[in-house]
């Protein structure tokens, strides 16, 4: 091997290591940053639940209390009952918001698909990069869909597996889906649970 052959490769290899030492610093302050955010969300949900337990307490308290020092006609009591159920639906919506922290819900860090059509070989979709649980609880079975065009013809509609993503953690995704026929024109990827929504071409 000749001394330019070899500078040459020594080049290419210092490229490729400064490219991976890049992606995985941007990679820490990804994680970083949805560290942080699962954290002000956690300490977010723990003070609602705490506010609406104490607000529904006290609310509840006012009207039993209120109920038994008064005599009311007909239509006051209408009008009481017509409180309590504007009341309960403030209780459930803010419970709502409650439930809708807690629930698993994906983002993507880095998700990319790219059309490969690599010469004498099978033509793929590589769909690649890491998927994230921002929620509190587990998602479990959680999948990617993916679909692609040619022109307007659907080429396919394909799933990729995640597997089980506690609250807070994140997984990787390398995956090729094969393909016949010409050049895809587009091609979109979403999540089950909800949160992941890309499109390209």
């Amino acid at each position: 091997m000749s001394r330019s052959t070899v500078i040459g490769l020594g080049i290419v290899c210092i490229i490729l290591l400064v490219g991976l030492v890049g992606a995985m610093l941007y990679y820490n302050m990804q994680m970083k940053t949805l560290s942080n955010d699962k954290n002000a969300l956690t300490n977010y949900n723990s003070q609602l639940e705490t506010w609406l337990a104490g607000n529904i307490t006290q609310l509840q308290n006012q009207y039993n209390d209120y109920v038994a020092s008064h005599h009311y006609t007909e239509s006051e009591y209408n009008s009481l009952s017509s409180q309590n159920t504007n009341l309960q639906g403030q209780v459930d919506s803010l419970q709502n918001q409650v439930n809708s922290l807690e629930a698993p819900k994906l983002i993507e860090v880095n998700l990319k698909a790219d059309d490969n059509r690599p010469s004498q070989q099978q033509t793929y979709l590589h769909v690649y990069g890491y998927v994230c649980n921002v929620g509190t609880d587990t998602a479990y079975n959680a999948i990617l869909y993916v679909e692609a065009f040619q022109g307007t013809v659907l080429t396919f509609n394909t799933t990729i597996s995640l597997g089980t993503i506690n609250g807070g953690s994140y997984t990787s995704v390398n995956s090729q889906v094969v393909y016949p026929g010409n050049f895809l024109t587009s091609w979109r990827v979403w999540s089950s649970p909800t949160g992941i929504n890309l499109s390209w071409g």
